[in-house]
């Protein structure tokens, strides 16, 4: 089945990344950067399927070159952080031929970046030789300012904002849905940009394991994020399983109840009592949802403060240590002056002057001594043993933010789905109701229903059956009797053409 994958990504200067030799990469050719004075040469790069420049009618027609375009990206930025080039990765249909998805690519760019006024260097691959063969994949390198006829102008900051990144993945499984359908027919598989938890899909995702991670695991050399994967999908199996039993089992148990004819009324109550409790366990996991708030984890500075606090007090206690002794020395000094013994015996001011000296120096070397104390447990901090200790702090902080976070996927997935069961529940006790101001007495129904879905399923059945034997005019009425005196109007749409 289809995938959907669209991520972005910055190629920034801080990372040590060079616009042109990532265009290189992805297209597999040779440029030379000249802010860098370094070539970059991927002319043997195996994979590249197309690659191509796409750019706004009014940019400069030099900039279809690739090395000119990249080397006048990077020689605009005058930051040492700068941005010249965004990256986003496609995931292409496997069930698409090569023309059909290069005209999906082109659409995409077409209508989300070079018509936002971006220049979009787009380069596709096919899968590696190792690796899943149905890994068809696009990388488009985007530019970062605006372009006109003079070259590149100012930053546009609409581009670069959460809003524009949601805007690219809905524009892409909007343009992807379009082309599989038009080529595949009606039955095409779909894709969608909303996580598994906001589809109601009762499945746990598993972590993209990028190329490093995916390069040892090809030779062998088990991953962490490998392992979680392969957790994850046991889980996945185990759930599935789970869920193929207790359907099995229901349906086992739905087809050797007995058929009995039910009373409308009772029909009517009963599915009222379900549609309540469904409501009523939403509004509980809802609850839930609101009240699991992610608690906060420390940041590492947070935890280096707290780690130097005794240290940073140390050398505070010391500091005032010696402004006391300072000023209990400049007193004494004073009071001493206006003493004629002390004056005219040299050998106790001699005596009185080596002991301040003496204080003093003792309280400027314990300044000293905890300033020193406070930048070695500094510099240790910022080793990699001081790292470890701090990741080791943060970590259980990371864990419940994950646990937390896992939990409100749970939930998410839950109210999702019985919005779902919500909905067919209506639908029965809508048909119901209909079906008994048409004068319906009872329908046969099994007797027993293990759950509410079953329940929903056996009711709602025969009493759509039994609405549509009654005359469409007769339908209409029934409705219209019903909305005048409830209030409200019926949702559902009962019959053809309404």
């Amino acid at each position: 089945m289809a995938s959907f994958l669209c991520q972005v990504q910055t190629i920034q200067r801080s990372a040590g990344r060079s616009a042109v030799a990532a265009a290189a990469y992805r297209s597999g050719v040779a440029l030379t950067d000249e802010r860098l004075a370094m070539d970059f040469d991927f002319a043997g790069k195996a994979g590249v399927e197309f690659a191509e420049i796409l750019a706004p009618a009014n940019a400069p027609a030099t900039f279809s070159d690739r090395e000119t375009l990249w080397n006048a990206a990077e020689k605009r930025e005058g930051r040492k952080d700068a941005v010249p080039a965004r990256e986003l990765l496609l995931a292409l249909p496997h069930e698409l031929n090569f023309e059909q998805r290069q005209a999906l690519v082109r659409a995409f760019v077409a209508e989300h970046l070079v018509g936002k006024g971006m220049i979009a260097d787009v380069a596709m691959h096919r899968p590696g030789q190792d690796g899943d063969q149905r890994n068809f994949h696009a990388h488009i390198l985007v530019t970062t300012r605006e372009v006109g006829p003079g070259g590149f102008g100012r930053k546009n900051t609409d581009w670069r904002t959460p809003q524009q990144v949601r805007e690219w993945r809905m524009g892409w499984a909007k343009i992807q849905n379009e082309h599989l359908r038009h080529h595949l027919g009606p039955g095409a598989p779909q894709v969608s940009p909303l996580s598994l938890a906001e589809q109601g899909i009762d499945r746990t995702p598993t972590e993209h394991m990028g190329p490093a991670a995916t390069a040892m695991e090809r030779r062998n050399r088990p991953t962490d994020r490998g392992e979680r994967n392969r957790d994850v999908r046991v889980r996945n199996d185990a759930a599935r399983r789970l869920r193929h039993d207790y359907s099995a089992t229901s349906d086992r148990l739905a087809a050797a109840a007995p058929v009995v004819e039910a009373p409308i009324g009772q029909l009517v109550s009963e599915a009222a009592k379900v549609r309540e409790g469904l409501m009523a366990e939403r509004a509980t996991w809802e609850a839930e949802r609101l009240a699991l708030l992610a608690p906060r984890t420390p940041s590492s500075r947070q935890i280096e403060k707290a780690l130097l606090a005794d240290e940073v007090a140390a050398r505070a206690r010391a500091r005032l240590r010696f402004q006391a002794v300072e000023n209990r020395v400049a007193r004494t000094r004073e009071r001493r002056l206006q003493l004629a013994a002390w004056i005219r015996n040299p050998a106790r001011m001699i005596w009185a002057k080596h002991a301040e000296l003496n204080a003093l120096a003792r309280a400027r070397a314990e300044v000293r001594r905890s300033h020193l104390r406070l930048e070695i447990k500094q510099a240790w901090l910022r080793s990699p043993a001081g790292q470890t200790v701090i990741a080791a702090r943060r970590q259980p902080g990371l864990d419940q933010a994950a646990e937390a976070a896992r939990k409100r996927r749970t939930l998410v997935r839950k109210i999702k789905r019985i919005d779902r069961r919500i909905e067919g529940a209506t639908r029965t006790l809508q048909d119901l109701v209909v079906a008994q101001e048409l004068g319906q007495r009872g329908l046969r129904v099994p007797s027993h229903s293990p759950d509410a879905t079953r329940f929903i399923r056996d009711v709602g059945a025969p009493a759509r059956a039994a609405i549509a034997r009654y005359p469409a005019p007769a339908r209409q009425q029934a409705i219209e009797r019903l909305n005048r005196g409830q209030g409200r109007g019926i949702v559902r749409s009962l019959f053809p053409g309404r």
